[in-house]
């Protein structure tokens, strides 16, 4: 039986290629419908997205959180946590599609009354397998999720872009989320069936354990959600929906690193400090090396595209779309902020200390409410600003209240875990940018791109070589 280090280093192995390949897959898919689609059906599928997410977080009263924390969970509990997702996620559809037109009404976008409806069956399909999804996570099994992601994302994108070719805008889009999530769905269901038998049996007493540790859990999340997409929630009000489509492809490029480095090492992370919850020093060390190696990987990617921001959106979504290159700019220093200011979601799963989310989320969500309100009042590049700014300052404010309060890390120690990685893309990255100046040719950037690349690693190598052979050992372990 394989022990914890090696289920987890497996599980990274997993996470990494299925979240790679992934990821390569949306940026192909993006890449063809950035040709094909309007720029307003990108702000509509923004909008309807926005809706739907803030909708999923009630849809299990943040039960999967307290299924992960809890280290027993007998048949009657998961029973009547399968039952209580299922109902809530049908009564939260019946609301959608009673509010639609109302949203539809808001951003004055009268198709909103079908796209809303027909999005929300996403809600009741991931009912039936959210919760085996969730077990499958805690036992680590993360060769099988990461297959059926693999296999899932291949569908939907196929069935996407044959309909975005065949003429059918927005609802290419649609139908080609709803396919992935079925065939997800469907293979989590019936493999966790076949070790998780469900009983025709629900009492909200028997989970309220589970509940109360995710009732804070949603509470922030619902917080944290409003605050991440206010911008998405304002622009599309005060600025029309081509230009929030323009604003949001670029946001979506520069969400696919975080997208992409997170989860590989959060999604193995909180299940594997779960399991030495109450080992202080050890939950210290491993946390520290969690914001290291996220620094390692996400710093340079986000330096590159803000310093190759125009051949990235030439490439990517093609000379009709070069209005995203500013914002692209913009955002790199906002998602390189918010790429370490994550992970201490890792921290309240192991420590079953959601509250602290929670009270966290309430002060960013009256921050962000109060800033992106204000900046609307100016233009859009004044939003894309102050959410740079702002995720600067939340950097310290979030170790002060969060990551202090739940490992008693100093601050001395937390900064310095991503000093150093920080510090060379930013002299590296200035340098690299001077260089770029002498030319626009496309082929010339390109060559640029690579030599940051070897020129960062190359400083890695130099200034903290016996990490990078710590990585490489982790690598190449069976």
């Amino acid at each position: 039986m394989l022990s914890l280090k090696q289920k987890t280093v497996s599980g990274l192995k997993w996470t990494t290629v299925a979240t790679v390949n992934n990821t390569l897959v949306q940026i192909l898919k993006l890449f063809i419908l950035a040709r094909l689609l309007e720029k307003s059906d990108f702000g509509l599928i923004a909008i309807v997205l926005m809706i739907l997410g803030f909708t999923e977080i009630f849809s299990n009263l943040g039960l999967s959180i307290g299924l992960i924390h809890k280290q027993e969970v007998s048949q009657k509990q998961y029973s009547s946590v399968f039952w209580v997702n299922l109902s809530l996620s049908i009564v939260l559809y019946l609301f959608l599609v009673a509010m639609s037109p109302l949203f539809a009404d808001f951003y004055a976008q009268n198709e909103l009354k079908t796209l809303i409806p027909l999005m929300g069956v996403q809600l009741i399909i991931n009912a039936f397998g959210k919760m085996f999804y969730t077990f499958k996570t805690k036992n680590l099994e993360f060769k099988f999720l990461s297959i059926v992601s693999i296999v899932g994302i291949y569908i939907g994108t196929i069935v996407t872009l044959w309909l975005a070719w065949r003429g059918y805008g927005v609802y290419s889009l649609v139908y080609g989320l709803l396919v992935q999530s079925l065939v997800t769905q469907v293979v989590y269901a019936v493999s966790g069936l076949k070790m998780y038998r469900i009983l025709l049996y629900c009492n909200l007493r028997e989970i309220m354990d589970l509940i109360k540790i995710g009732g804070f859990q949603v509470g922030t999340q619902v917080l944290d959600y409003v605050s991440n997409k206010l911008d998405i929630f304002l622009i599309g009000r005060f600025f029309g929906m081509e230009l929030l489509g323009v604003y949001n492809l670029a946001k979506e490029l520069i969400m696919k690193p975080i997208q992409v480095v997170n989860p590989i090492i959060t999604n193995v992370a909180t299940p594997s400090f779960a399991k030495f919850q109450d080992n202080l020093p050890m939950i210290q060390e491993n946390y520290l090396k969690v914001i290291k190696l996220l620094s390692v990987f996400n710093f340079p990617i986000f330096i590159c595209f803000a310093v190759f921001a125009e051949p990235i959106v030439l490439i990517i979504y093609g000379q009709g779309m070069m209005e995203v290159t500013a914002f692209v700019r913009i955002l790199a220093f906002w998602g390189l902020f918010n790429s370490i200011g994550n992970p201490a979601g890792i921290l309240m799963v192991a420590k079953g200390r959601t509250d602290l989310g929670f009270y966290w989320t309430v002060v960013r969500i009256v921050v962000m409410t109060v800033a992106m309100w204000l900046a609307c009042q100016f233009t859009i590049f004044t939003v894309a600003y102050a959410q740079t700014l702002i995720a600067f300052a939340f950097l310290f404010l979030y170790w002060r209240m969060m990551v202090y309060n739940l490992s008693l890390i100093p601050l001395k120690r937390y900064i310095q875990s991503f000093l150093l990685p920080l510090l060379i893309v930013l002299i590296v990255g200035a340098g690299i940018y001077l260089v770029s100046l002498l030319s626009k040719n496309i082929y010339f950037q390109l060559a640029l791109i690579a030599v940051f690349g070897i020129l960062v690693v190359a400083a890695y190598w130099i200034f903290d070589k016996s990490y990078l052979k710590s990585l490489k050992t982790m690598v190449l372990s069976k």
